[in-house]
């Protein structure tokens, strides 16, 4: 879906994505097409849901964005559900709602390790972490790299065999900090077919990265 189909499936979300606009600081993978495809996609993974809802959870999930080495970075999914909690019902959404999302919100963040307890917070969940695998993937973790000013990779052991993964030091590290522990996280059944096809891809970027540095790939 386009923007303008996504607008159209409720009156009330072109406000939402205004409100949004004004106060999200994207980053390179953090940006409109981000939102767009968590949208998309938390819509697939929950279709039975009402859509203004869960496209406003899509759009409004990181509505405070910051960061990776900020100090408040583990904190940025709470500080956008209240952010939510507090706009929402002044942009048409019922109070019910407007917890509805603000959970969802909340709980949708990695570093903040919650299961989420709603069907909107499971499909918004899922979908945020689709957006982290797959060929997207390795183009969004690349471009947070560069922002950080973090190394492509360690020199001498680039699948931290005998070290620590650092991945505030080396880009690659964050497939094994994170995106190859992804699979198996997933709640819904679409989301949980699409994350392991898009892991076999990731999988299969690393299998190349080694045969390009003559290495033995990762276990």
């Amino acid at each position: 879906m386009t923007l303008e189909e996504l607008l159209a499936q409720d009156p009330r979300l072109p406000a939402v994505w205004a409100w949004v606009h004004a106060h999200m600081q994207g980053d390179a993978a953090h940006d409109d097409a981000h939102l767009l495809r968590v949208a998309r996609w938390t819509r697939r993974c929950a279709p039975d849901l009402p859509a203004g809802v869960a496209i406003a959870a899509a759009f409004t999930h990181d509505v405070v964005n910051l960061p990776k080495n900020h100090p408040q970075r583990a904190q940025a999914s709470e500080l956008s559900a209240q952010a939510v909690l507090d706009t929402l019902p002044g942009l048409g959404f019922t109070p019910a709602e407007a917890q509805g999302v603000a959970l969802a919100v909340r709980d949708h963040s990695y570093s903040r390790g919650a299961v989420p307890a709603t069907e909107l917070g499971a499909a918004l969940q899922d979908a945020d972490r689709l957006d982290a695998l797959g060929a997207l993937g390795v183009l969004r973790v690349a471009g947070v790299g560069g922002q950080l000013g973090r190394a492509l990779l360690h020199p001498t052991d680039p699948w931290a065999q005998d070290r620590e993964p650092d991945d505030l030091a080396y880009t690659v590290d964050h497939f094994f900090t994170k995106l190859l522990r992804l699979d198996g996280t997933f709640h819904t059944p679409t989301g949980q077919a699409e994350a392991r096809r898009r892991t076999l891809t990731m999988r299969a970027f690393l299998a190349e990265l080694a045969s390009e540095l003559d290495v033995a790939p990762p276990d």
